[in-house]
């Protein structure tokens, strides 16, 4: 059961990543359901997050973080998609813009498997079974190039979405050739994933 809330107030406290301390700013959404938190370090905004809570059976919790400073998101991407997945439930999805994010958005524009990117297979680690690369044409709403990860419902979609990527990550390695660390990474994610070194954690008892 995702436990936002919680993911806020511990932001607005303070959190300790790689040794550098963040704290976040709360302010209120469109709708009583939705929570805006800008983090920073000192003066110097890091990112933004809008957290949605939940609305009835139907709309579920999510996470989306954007306005993303790429100077110092290497620094802290895993910490807190991490800290993110633990307060999701089983189902809820998380957004991450990567226009910020140039080797992400290198893979992805040579269309490597999503989670064979940079910030993709952070997110697939973190538990994001299923990913896809998103761009939302809202009428000037949409932000930029995101890519989301679904949390999976229970133990067999969890399987099944890992036997999906794991075949994904065999083919990528048979089919793909290339020369420069952008593909020499994605090779590497794609292997450490083949030969069983990378797993999801496992979280909530989903999987």
């Amino acid at each position: 059961m995702a436990n936002l809330m919680e993911l806020v107030e511990a932001l607005v406290n303070g959190i300790e990543v790689n040794g550098v301390r963040v704290r976040g700013v709360m302010r209120n959404g469109r709708f009583r359901e939705e929570v805006n938190v800008n983090l920073y370090l000192g003066d110097s905004r890091l990112l933004s997050l809008k957290v949605f809570l939940g609305r009835g059976p139907y709309y579920g919790p999510w996470v989306e973080v954007f306005n993303v400073n790429e100077s110092v998101w290497g620094l802290m991407d895993e910490h807190l998609i991490n800290m993110i997945a633990r307060h999701l439930g089983p189902g809820n999805v998380l957004y991450v813009e990567y226009l910020t994010d140039r080797e992400t958005r290198v893979q992805l524009q040579r269309g490597y498997p999503p989670f064979l990117s940079r910030l993709g297979y952070i997110m697939v680690k973190a538990g994001f079974t299923w990913l896809k690369d998103w761009y939302y044409p809202e009428g000037w709403l949409e932000g930029g190039p995101k890519l989301e990860g679904q949390l999976p419902l229970n133990n067999l979609e969890a399987e099944a979405q890992w036997g999906k990527v794991r075949k994904e990550a065999w083919e990528f390695l048979k089919g793909n050739s290339g020369v420069d660390e952008y593909w020499a990474r994605a090779v590497e994610r794609a292997r450490a994933i083949v030969e069983g070194r990378v797993v999801p954690i496992q979280y909530g008892g989903a999987y």
